[in-house]
Parts: C-alpha cells; sequence; structure tokens
C-alpha cells in the first residue's frame, strides 16, 4: 500500500457510522484453516482421497452423505479437529474490536463454516453463516424431521482413521435415526436448514443502515463469489468497498475503492495500529 493509500483507509474508517464484513476462506487461512480452493493443496492433506479419486466437491455434497458416509464424514471430522486445533487470529479480534468501538452500526456476512467470527468473541447476533457452519448438525431428512438443527462442539465427533481417511461412529438422529450430518450449504443441497435466527439479524442490519458506508471485502475469490456480487450491489448504491487479498485476480468480480493486497491478519494488524495505536 502507498502512503496515500494507508491515510485514505484511515479516514474512511474513521467517518463511517456504518460498516459490512464480507469474509470468505481467505479470512482464516492465517490460522491454519485450508480454503481447499487449491486441488494439490487439498491432495496434500487427503492424500488417501487422492488415491481414490475423491475431490472436495465429491465429498461436500449431501449425496456423498448418502452413498459413502464414511468418506463424507471422515472429510467434516478432519476439518472440525483442524478448527479445533486452531484459533482465530489477531486479524478476528481486530474486527471485533472494529464493531465494538469504532462503527455505530456492523455487521459480519460470512460464507466460512469455521465458526471463527463466533468463536472469537463476537455475538452471533452480528453474525451471518451464509454457508452455515461446522458447529451445528442436522439431520439427513432436513425439513422433514424433527430435530432441526442443533450446536454441536464436541471434538471428536465420530471415530476417525487418518490412515484410511474412514470415520467410524457417525452421528445419528435422535428422532428419526436417520444419519446426521453438518449444517452446512454444501454442493447441490436441497436439503440444507437455513438459520432463520441469522438471515433475520442481516436483513435487520440492512433494512436498518440501507447502504453501508464502507465494505470489508476479505480473502474471497472468484470460485465462489457470493461477497464480491453482494459487494458489488452495495458499491453501485455508494458503498466504499476495501478488498484485503494477497491475490490481484480477487478483484475480478469486484473493483474495490481500495486495494489491500495482503493476507489478513497482516491487513488487520496495520488497521489496529493505524486505528488503535500501539
Amino acid at each position: 500500500m502507498k502512503t496515500n493509500d494507508f491515510k485514505l483507509l484511515e479516514e474512511r474508517i474513521r467517518n463511517a457510522e456504518s460498516c459490512l464484513f464480507l469474509t470468505s476462506a481467505g479470512m482464516s487461512a492465517d490460522s491454519g484453516i485450508p480454503t481447499f480452493r487449491d486441488k494439490e493443496g487439498y491432495w496434500r492433506n487427503f492424500p488417501v482421497f487422492k488415491r481414490l479419486g475423491l475431490n472436495a466437491i465429491d465429498l461436500a455434497n449431501p449425496h456423498s452423505f448418502e452413498v459413502r458416509p464414511q468418506y463424507a464424514w471422515a472429510f467434516y471430522e478432519w476439518r472440525r479437529r483442524n478448527a479445533h486445533q486452531n484459533r482465530p487470529h489477531l486479524g478476528y479480534h481486530v474486527v471485533n474490536r472494529l464493531i465494538g468501538e469504532v462503527f455505530e452500526k456492523s455487521f459480519v456476512h460470512t460464507t466460512n463454516t469455521d465458526g471463527y467470527h463466533i468463536i472469537s468473541g463476537l455475538d452471533e447476533s452480528l453474525v451471518y453463516e451464509v454457508h452455515g457452519s461446522m458447529w451445528r448438525l442436522q439431520c439427513m431428512r432436513g425439513y422433514s424431521c424433527e430435530y432441526g438443527v442443533k450446536p454441536n462442539t464436541d471434538v471428536p465427533l465420530c471415530d476417525l482413521d487418518y490412515e484410511t481417511m474412514i470415520a467410524t461412529n457417525l452421528p445419528k438422529c435422535p428422532h428419526c435415526g436417520e444419519l446426521l450430518r453438518p449444517n452446512i450449504l454444501m454442493f447441490g443441497d436441497w436439503g440444507y436448514v437455513e438459520n432463520e435466527y441469522q438471515i433475520r439479524n442481516y436483513q435487520a442490519f440492512v433494512d436498518d443502515v440501507g447502504v453501508p458506508d464502507l465494505i470489508f471485502l476479505i480473502g474471497s475469490s472468484s470460485a465462489v463469489p457470493t461477497n464480491d456480487y453482494l459487494a458489488v450491489r452495495f458499491q453501485s448504491r455508494g458503498s466504499f468497498v476495501v478488498t484485503i487479498n494477497p491475490d490481484p485476480s480477487s478483484t475480478a468480480v469486484c473493483k474495490p475503492n481500495l486495494f489491500i493486497q495482503k493476507r489478513a491478519k497482516e491487513a488487520f494488524e496495520i488497521i489496529q495500529r493505524m486505528v488503535f495505536g500501539g
């Protein structure tokens, strides 16, 4: 970033009354959470699945829980353990401090499923996990079962053989006996149970502020541009968009007003010094 960019960013932060944080996989990368968009990185973590020819899309869908539940649950059990072993990095806490001390009204809209915004201490009423959370479970029968959605932070949740990447003792629904699955919006997923509480809170924020003064678009990619399109929509109505991403191709969908070509943790360390000193 150029010196003038720092000055512009500081000015925008200090003058903004409302802010929307749009966070995606790159936000958690500095916490050791793999993005799985990089196929080679995926294969490094799951060499067994490479031998079986199973990529992330093959496993992260409801059909996989029907036909190969031992592998589908192995994938998510590994992710739960990984997220449990790591912690939200400093950037999460800087976001929380900006929300609590700087902006009058703010909200987090995240495509991440690791739960790190809430784990970092941010009140759930200020978060919309648009793709769900690995820390909630639902029945495979979805809305057809009275189980609904239940929080579950058990680690381990099921048994996992790291050599074969086979999970056993899989969680079952106490109401109907069907397999439980993560409350995550997967590929080709028609059975996902929405989090109505978070949706209402997000809509209430948007209804209240109309157009956020400032938007941080963090760690997104054109592969899953959910947040990018949201940023574009608000930008067209007057929001100032700050993109934080080390990859210049991340600006393909949303052309930011200010591009910070850094990883999330480093960028928020700079913002912390800029806004709070020290």
